[in-house]
C-alpha cells in the first residue's frame, strides 16, 4: 500500500512538471485574442450592472459560452480586472486540461498508470492547445471538460452507480454550457447509458436519473433563461456562422491545412491507432476494463467525427493555431499511446525494437511540427495563411494592442451620447467603454439575420446595411479599423459620408495607450456636430465639410 501511494505520488510530481512546462510554454505566445474582449464586455456588464448584454439596454446574447463569461464575470465581481481573469481562468482550465488527460488515461490504460505523462507531455509541447491557453477565450476550458466527459461516461457504463452517472452528466452538462458543440456529447452518453450494462449496485433508472439531473438543471435551465431572456432558443451568433455559400469547401480547406501542419504521419497514425484500440482488449486487463476501454474508444470516435463535420460545416476558423481543433488532442495522443503500448506488448524482439523506432519519429516529428508552426504563426503576415485567410497570430496579437489603443483615446475623449460603430467588436469597444454597433452582427439582431452577405469568413458572413448603420445614428464609424500606418496621411474624403453628415477624422495613438513598438495613426469617421469639439487638439486632424 504505501509503495502504491508512492508511485501515485510520484506520477503527481512528474504531471505538476509538465504542467508547469505547459504555462511556461503559453506565457511565450505573449497572446490575447481580440475576440476574447467582447465576452469580456459581458462579463463586466453582467459584474457591474448586472445585465448579461453587450450594450446596456440591448438583450442580445453575442457569446457563444455562457460559462466563460460567468467565470469572468464572478472573478470581476471579486476585484480582479477582468483581462488578467481571462488568462488565470485559461491557465487554471490549461492544468485542468492536463489532469483529465490523465482521467482519460486511467479509463483507457488502467494498467499503465506511470504513461499517462506521455500524452500529457504530447499535450503540453502542442501549439495549438499552447497558444490559446492564455489567448483570453473558453478554448482550454473545453479542452478540459471535452475530455473529461468522454472519459466519465465510459466510466459510467463500467461502474454504473448513482455518482458516476452523477459526474458525467455533470462534465457533459458544463461542457455544452462552455461551447455548443458539447451537446453532441449528451447524445451520446445517452446512448451509452441505454446500452446493456454489467450487474450494478443501483437500479438503471437511478443511473439514468443521475445522469440526467445535472443536464435537466444546468443546460434545460440556462435554455429556459435564454428564451426568457433573449428570446430565441439559439444563441445571435448561430445566425450570423451559419448563412453565406461556400463554407463547407472552405471548412474542408481549413482541415486539410490544419493537417498539413500539424503533420500528416501523427494525423494518420492517430486515427489508426483509434480503430486498433477499439479493436484489441487492454494487456492483461479485467473483462470491465476491457468493456470500459472499448466505450472510451468508440464515444471518442464518433465525437471526434461530428466534432469535424461541424468544423466544416462552419468553415473552419479566421484565427490562426486550430483552436477548434484543440480539444481532439488529448484523446488522441492518449489513443496513439495505447496502440503503442499495445503493439509492444505483442510483439517480440526486432519488431519490438521497430514499435520504438516508429514512436521515436513520430515525436520528434511532432516537436518540429509544434515548433515550426509555431514560428509560422507568429509572424504578422504568412503567406500560406493569406491563402486561407487565416490571421496570423502575429497578426492577431499585434492589432488587438492597436485597437486597445484607439479604444483608450476615445476614452480619453468621450462625453454623453457618444457611440461607436465597428466590426472589431472586442479590444476598441471594450476600452472605449461606449455603446457599439457590432457591424458583423454578431452581437446585433437586425444584421444576424438581415445584414449584407459579404462572404464566408466565420463570423464575418453578414455586413450591416448603409441604411441601417445610419439610422442608429453612431458618433464614431470605423470602416477600415486594420489601417494603422506610422505616419500621418492625407485625409481620405467621401462625398457619401459628408453629404450624411459625417467628417473624416485622423488620431495619433501613443504607445503608452496600447503597449505597441511605436505610435501609429488611425482615420475614421465621426459626426459633424461632434467634429467641432475636437478641433485644436495636438493629437487630431478633423477634415471640414468644404475641401
Amino acid at each position: 500500500m504505501q509503495s502504491s501511494w508512492r508511485s501515485i505520488l510520484r506520477r503527481r510530481w512528474l504531471l505538476a512538471l509538465i504542467a508547469l512546462a505547459t504555462l511556461w510554454h503559453a506565457q511565450r505566445y505573449d497572446f490575447f485574442c481580440d475576440d476574447a474582449f467582447i465576452a469580456l464586455r459581458y462579463a463586466k456588464n453582467l459584474s457591474q450592472h448586472h445585465e448579461l448584454s453587450y450594450n446596456l439596454g440591448q438583450r442580445v446574447e453575442g457569446f457563444t459560452s455562457p460559462l466563460w463569461v460567468l467565470l469572468v464575470a464572478a472573478a470581476g465581481s471579486l476585484g480582479v480586472p477582468l483581462v488578467a481573469a481571462a488568462q488565470l481562468l485559461g491557465g487554471l482550465a490549461a492544468l485542468l486540461a492536463l489532469w483529465a488527460s490523465s482521467r482519460f488515461w486511467d479509463e483507457l490504460e488502467p494498467q499503465a498508470p506511470w504513461l499517462a505523462l506521455v500524452p500529457a507531455a504530447g499535450l503540453a509541447v502542442s501549439a495549438p492547445f499552447a497558444a490559446w491557453a492564455l489567448g483570453g477565450l473558453e478554448t482550454p476550458l473545453f479542452v478540459a471538460l471535452f475530455t473529461l466527459a468522454l472519459a466519465e461516461i465510459a466510466r459510467a457504463a463500467r461502474v454504473t452507480d448513482v455518482q458516476g452517472g452523477f459526474r458525467a452528466g455533470l462534465a457533459v452538462a458544463l461542457g455544452t454550457l462552455c461551447r455548443p458543440e458539447g451537446a453532441t456529447l449528451i447524445a451520446i452518453g445517452s446512448v451509452v447509458l441505454c446500452l446493456p450494462m454489467p450487474a450494478a449496485s443501483v437500479p438503471r433508472w437511478r443511473v439514468w436519473l443521475a445522469w440526467l439531473a445535472p443536464i435537466a438543471c444546468l443546460v434545460g435551465g440556462y435554455e429556459l433563461f435564454r428564451l426568457a431572456y433573449y428570446g430565441y432558443p439559439l444563441p445571435n451568433t448561430f445566425y450570423v456562422k451559419t448563412s453565406g455559400e461556400g463554407l463547407w469547401q472552405r471548412g474542408v480547406n481549413y482541415l486539410a491545412f490544419a493537417g498539413s501542419e500539424l503533420g500528416w504521419p501523427l494525423v494518420l497514425a492517430c486515427a489508426l491507432s483509434v480503430g486498433y484500440v477499439a479493436r484489441r482488449h487492454p494487456v492483461k486487463s479485467a473483462a470491465e476494463d476491457a468493456r470500459s476501454s472499448r466505450v472510451l474508444v468508440v464515444c471518442t470516435s464518433v465525437a471526434s467525427a461530428i466534432h469535424l463535420l461541424y468544423v466544416a460545416r462552419i468553415g473552419g476558423d479566421f484565427l490562426d493555431l486550430y483552436r477548434f481543433l484543440a480539444p481532439l488532442l488529448p484523446a488522441a495522443f492518449c489513443c496513439l499511446t495505447s496502440a503503442g503500448r499495445r503493439l509492444f506488448a505483442e510483439l517480440e524482439g526486432a519488431k519490438r525494437t521497430a514499435v520504438l523506432v516508429a514512436a521515436a519519429c513520430l515525436t520528434l516529428v511532432h516537436g518540429w511540427h509544434q515548433y515550426t508552426l509555431a514560428g509560422r504563426a507568429s509572424r504578422v503576415a504568412d503567406s500560406s495563411r493569406a491563402a486561407l485567410h487565416l490571421e496570423p497570430l502575429g497578426w492577431t496579437r499585434s492589432y488587438a494592442r492597436r485597437w486597445q489603443g484607439i479604444g483608450s483615446w476615445l476614452a480619453k475623449v468621450r462625453v454623453q451620447g457618444d457611440s461607436t460603430a465597428v466590426g472589431a467588436a472586442g479590444a476598441l469597444p471594450f476600452y472605449a467603454d461606449l455603446p457599439n454597433l457590432d457591424l458583423f452582427g454578431l452581437n446585433d439582431l437586425e444584421i444576424a439575420r438581415n445584414g449584407r452577405l459579404i462572404g464566408n469568413r466565420p463570423g464575418h458572413q453578414r455586413f450591416a446595411t448603409l441604411e441601417y448603420l445610419l439610422a442608429q445614428k453612431p458618433t464614431f464609424i470605423f470602416m477600415n479599423p486594420e489601417s494603422t500606418p506610422p505616419t500621418s496621411g492625407r485625409l481620405r474624403y467621401d462625398r457619401y459620408w459628408i453629404s450624411r453628415g459625417y467628417l473624416p477624422i485622423e488620431i495619433r495613438v501613443e504607445r503608452a495607450l496600447c503597449d505597441c513598438a511605436e505610435p501609429f495613426y488611425h482615420q475614421f469617421l465621426v459626426r459633424r456636430e461632434r467634429a467641432d469639439s475636437l478641433r485644436g487638439r495636438a493629437d487630431v486632424v478633423v477634415g471640414s465639410v468644404i475641401r
